[in-house]
């Protein structure tokens, strides 16, 4: 066969290359697989959780206490007005 059984496709000339790895795009979301986490990682996270957990019960804890002072100090000082009158 003679060289014309070439492949009918153009071939790219060196002036069609581009180099697309340094084209900036600041819309790009770069997709991260969350498995290759460490057990550490994980670890770490879960007792970050389990911390704020703790402190956001404690606070809650804090406030119906704090609530319920409030009610005794008024109960307290009502008491003592009826006895005065």
């Amino acid at each position: 066969m003679s060289s014309q059984c070439q492949s009918k496709t153009p071939q790219p000339t060196p002036s069609h290359v581009h180099d697309y790895s340094q084209v900036m795009d600041e819309e790009l979301v770069i997709l991260t697989d969350d498995s290759t986490d460490t057990e550490q990682e994980k670890s770490a996270e879960k007792a970050k959780r389990k911390e704020a957990k703790r402190q956001k019960a404690e606070e809650e804890w804090l406030e119906v206490e704090w609530k319920k002072r409030v009610e005794e100090e008024a109960q307290r000082r009502r008491v003592m007005e009826e006895e005065e009158a």
